[in-house]
């Protein structure tokens, strides 16, 4: 029983680090739903680590399993702990980012919409001076036909 549950707490470890490592790469939401599977998973299997370890302690009352237990259970908890750290600074890092880009984005609408502005009432002050031109051009004509006769 005890080899039995080293030997699964090392492949649990193995299998972990690897997911890891392979999803490192990938997106971040993925990463982030990968290393929530993970920890679910790392959770449960401290769970039945400490269950075994309480029945090796029973059926062989003696200080040498329960030590040896223990140390499993002190493992298995620490390193979903890391793998919890390790989650949460990807949340961290996916929003800041995000945060960035958004922030980015509203400047360039901000941007395209003042410049905008700025040529719809360059036009409309454009289109006042023609008006105006023309007022004053039909002006001096009545002028100087009236002048004329």
């Amino acid at each position: 029983m005890m080899i039995t549950t080293f030997c699964s707490s090392m492949m649990i470890t193995t299998f972990c680090s690897r997911k890891m490592t392979t999803t490192f790469f990938s997106s971040m939401m993925s990463t982030f739903c990968t290393c929530m599977i993970i920890a679910t998973f790392c959770s449960s299997m401290m769970i039945t680590t400490f269950c075994s370890s309480r029945m090796i302690t029973s059926f062989y009352s003696s200080m040498m399993s329960t030590t040896f237990c223990s140390r499993m259970t002190i493992t298995t908890f620490c390193s979903s702990m890391m793998m919890a750290t390790f989650c949460s600074s990807m949340m961290i890092t996916t929003f800041c980012s995000s945060s960035i880009i958004a922030t980015f984005y509203s400047s360039l609408m901000i941007t395209s919409l003042c410049s905008s502005m700025m040529i719809t009432t360059f036009c409309s002050s454009m289109m006042i001076t023609t008006l105006y031109s023309s007022m004053m051009i039909t002006t001096f004509g009545n002028i100087f036909n009236n002048m004329k006769t």
